[in-house]
């Protein structure tokens, strides 16, 4: 075998052993959504965006940490398009969910889901999408950015205690360079913003003090209590109460914040099938703590009780 057989041998071996042996951290399913009465615009244009998006989410590597290919985090980022402004500029409303693996079984919890409306892009399909954690370059790579670095906060926050402080401390630097460019053409990014539900109060609200608690207890739910199911069930769910208990009194020092509704929006078909198979004193806990959480949905978790 000669020596330049065995150099191209040796550098195709490298390159296969790198890529499948560690990979990038997201799994992303992308969907963009457009109405068929849009006028003026290209069609095509949407599956390219939708390309777009997935290719800097899940081709970007966001962290120094090497994860296996079964330890992507699954998520779902879905664009439905509202508006066509002309110019390639439209206006957009945003669901955006991700989850994480139950140890010692084939499911999986939602961590959060977040719906945003009413966002204003500009998308190029000549130009690729950036990671725009330091510089901001356009809203839609912005956006995906910004989702992606929350997902990995909330993702590695469900696995240890604070694991997603890293990931918050980018936020909160990409936030606060934010350029006025961008905070002007969407006020999402500021303070200023009329919106509760924006992203720069969903940041405000996972560094937020009267927040902690929630963030101890989202760990203790997954962790120390989901995690837990496949070795004892019943210890495991009357821990969860606390936990959950917990997070219904966070919102009662922070009512309705964006955070807490991410929550309730992942979490309340979970909650409800969990206890459906709990004891009277655990349905009667939950009962109390989410509907104080999430009273508009009280005649739901009342069904835990049949």
């Amino acid at each position: 075998m000669s020596f330049k057989f065995i150099k191209i041998y040796l550098t195709l071996f490298c390159a296969i052993v790198g890529f499948f042996g560690f990979s990038q951290e997201l799994d992303m399913t992308v969907l963009v959504i457009a109405p068929n009465n849009l006028t003026g615009t290209d069609k095509a244009m949407f599956p390219k965006m939708e390309l777009a998006i997935k290719e800097l989410a899940n081709s970007t590597k966001w962290t120094n940490d090497n994860f296996e290919l079964n330890e992507r985090i699954k998520c779902k980022f879905q664009l439905t398009v509202r508006n066509d402004n002309g110019n390639n500029s439209f206006d957009c409303d945003l669901i955006v969910e991700a989850s994480r693996p139950i140890y010692g079984s084939n499911l999986e919890s939602t961590l959060f889901s977040i719906s945003e409306k009413n966002i204003p892009i500009i998308y190029d399909p000549t130009r690729a999408l950036e990671n725009n954690k330091d510089i901001y370059t356009d809203n839609l790579s912005a956006l995906v950015t910004f989702y992606a670095y929350f997902i990995l906060a909330l993702d590695y926050d469900s696995f240890s205690l604070d694991g997603g402080d890293p990931y918050i401390a980018i936020l909160q630097n990409m936030v606060n360079s934010m350029s006025g460019q961008g905070k002007s053409f969407d006020d999402s990014w500021s303070s200023s913003s009329k919106k509760k539900n924006s992203r720069y109060f969903l940041l405000e609200n996972l560094n937020h003090v009267r927040l902690k608690p929630y963030r101890r207890a989202m760990y203790e739910y997954h962790r120390l209590c989901m995690d837990m199911f496949t070795k004892n069930v019943e210890s495991s769910r009357a821990d969860m109460v606390n936990a959950i208990e917990s997070i219904s009194n966070t919102d009662q020092s922070y009512p309705n914040s964006f955070l807490l509704q991410s929550f309730i929006a992942a979490k309340r078909a979970e909650i409800i099938e969990i206890y459906k198979q709990g004891t009277a004193l655990e349905k009667t806990r939950v009962i109390t703590a989410m509907s104080s959480i999430d009273p508009s949905n009280t005649s739901l978790y009342n069904s835990i009780k049949s």
